[in-house]
């Protein structure tokens, strides 16, 4: 017997009625069987993915057509581990709460804390954002000029949010836009992160992939062992392999005012908001 077939049990007209589905049709069925589809994504099922799935890929991107079983994963709700050109990131697709839910489960994280979201382009960042600010005070440079210049690359832009926003993307549990009026996105320099971006409908979701009790922070990434080790068991579901790399934290710019603000310089160049 399926998972599914155990969770929908079989109709008989003479078997005592004591599934709500069953004694409400159809309609109810069709429901249940949603509902068993979110459950399973959502990683609240048990007897889930044990170890995440290895999917191996040459850092160069040259063989980055095997990122497609990562997009299939990541569009029937899973959660997984990227390169990008500072740490590897968990991501789970925007648009998927049950998937957003598992991410926050699969980092120990506070459903409170704002994630970051990873981009293919500056068309998918219009769209959540505001867009950059227009420079209004007197030797400005065109921060879209700037942003064009260094994007892709290792930056965090914290960027107004915009309506279409998803819920999940907030306080997750009481979905409060209110308190939640920008986001950090980011175009990641890396060829094997943005192939996987390409093969989705929507940005990512992510946070860094740390492992702590392992590495020294701004010195190396970790390595596939360590990675295995953090979050087997944790609902991840697949891990993109790239090998050993040495990475350090993005830069993160403060756009959301009309001055930009460095809040953390990382990899990428400062000096462009340093007037």
């Amino acid at each position: 017997m399926s998972a599914l077939q155990g969770f929908v049990p079989a109709c008989l007209p003479a078997a005592p009625l004591r599934h709500s589905a069953c004694r409400r049709g159809t309609t109810h069925i069709t429901q249940a069987v949603r509902q068993y589809k979110r459950v399973k994504y959502s990683g609240l099922q048990q007897g889930g993915r044990e170890e995440p799935e290895v999917i191996s890929c040459e850092p160069d991107g040259s063989d980055a057509w095997r990122v497609s079983r990562a997009c299939e994963i990541i569009k029937e709700g899973g959660v997984g581990i990227i390169p990008t050109d500072t740490f590897p990131a968990l991501v789970v697709d925007l648009q998927n709460r049950d998937a957003v839910l598992k991410l926050y489960n699969a980092k120990e994280l506070d459903t409170k804390r704002p994630l970051s979201i990873l981009c293919k382009n500056f068309h998918e960042v219009s769209t959540y954002t505001t867009g950059f600010p227009e420079s209004v005070v007197p030797g400005q440079p065109d921060w879209f000029g700037v942003m064009r210049k260094i994007l892709p690359g290792p930056y965090t832009i914290i960027l107004p949010a915009s309506k279409l926003l998803p819920r999940q993307c907030v306080d997750f549990l009481k979905a409060r836009t209110k308190t939640r009026k920008s986001v950090g996105v980011r175009i990641p320099d890396d060829k094997v992160c943005l192939a996987v971006l390409e093969g989705l409908d929507n940005p990512l979701l992510c946070t860094s992939a740390h492992v702590p009790d392992q590495l020294a922070p701004d010195t190396e990434t970790p390595d596939l062992g360590s990675m295995l080790t953090a979050y087997a068991g944790k609902g991840v579901d697949f891990i993109v392999d790239v090998g050993p790399r040495v990475a350090t934290q993005s830069t993160i710019i403060d756009m959301t005012g009309n001055v930009p603000e460095v809040l953390r310089v990382g990899k990428g160049d400062a000096s462009y908001f340093q007037q």
